[in-house]
């Protein structure tokens, strides 16, 4: 994923600063990192606070192999998705908790409805075994990019054979390259707009009034999303017709 520069530089002009120019990109200076630093936390911040019409998936869950307390309450714990940013529903409305980074529920298949980050699992750099009878060594372990087959490097033989020094990491290409966003509506860049913008006024300027005021835009667009979810789930729960339905009448 790569930092939206329309996003930003929109924020750069809400808070009373210069957009970025090219040579500011090119140079990455001070003002460009800092509007990089800031975008992926007001990225993932947003999408952990309202339930997002875009970016949302179901999956089924699979049951987490972490050792656990039994739990009366709940008989079932699942981990949950490594892209969720928040969870919505289990299939049948079935009630559940989440307590670190665990579903508890007592659905036996649970099935989740949440708002995705976009996270995806970088590939593996190199595999090696170490010393006889010792566990593989994983720099780190993932799927890769999606669609793509996982790029692994294995070296086979005796110890000897394992060279000391590990390839380097390639460069990334994007910002961002553990992430890639799915489509959200307009209203998540509404308010990532301003929530990126009260953070860079308060770190760029000396208005702590701009600031406050920046944090109220973004907020009054945070409430009228949260609204418009409920409502959206009180239609659903209630068996409201949808104006579609009305269509064929």
């Amino acid at each position: 994923m790569n930092m939206d520069l329309n996003i930003v530089n929109r924020a750069l002009f809400d808070a009373g600063q210069n957009t970025l120019s090219d040579e500011d990109i090119t140079g990455q200076n001070t003002v460009y990192r800092i509007c990089k630093a800031y975008y992926l936390t007001a990225f993932l911040e947003a999408l952990s606070e309202v339930e997002w019409v875009g970016g949302r998936k179901r999956t089924r869950l699979a049951r987490t192999g972490r050792p656990l307390t039994r739990d009366r309450r709940y008989r079932f714990a699942y981990d949950m998705p490594f892209d969720c940013a928040k969870p919505i529903e289990l299939q049948d409305n079935e009630f559940f908790l989440v307590e670190d980074r665990l579903i508890l529920t007592g659905a036996p298949d649970a099935e989740l409805l949440y708002v995705s980050n976009g996270k995806v699992l970088r590939t593996i750099a190199a595999a090696v075994n170490g010393e006889p009878g010792d566990l593989p060594d994983m720099e780190y372990l993932s799927a890769g990019q999606p669609g793509l087959d996982p790029d692994v490097t294995l070296w086979a033989g005796e110890p000897e054979d394992i060279p000391d020094e590990l390839p380097p990491d390639p460069e990334p290409v994007d910002d961002y390259p553990d992430y890639t966003a799915p489509g959200y509506e307009p209203k998540f860049y509404e308010y990532i707009e301003k929530s990126l913008a009260a953070r860079l006024s308060m770190k760029l300027s000396a208005q702590p009034e701009l600031h406050n005021l920046l944090l109220q835009e973004a907020l009054f667009i945070k409430r009228e999303a949260v609204d418009a979810s409920r409502s959206a789930r009180a239609a659903k729960i209630n068996g409201n017709r949808w104006w579609t339905d009305e269509m064929g009448n």
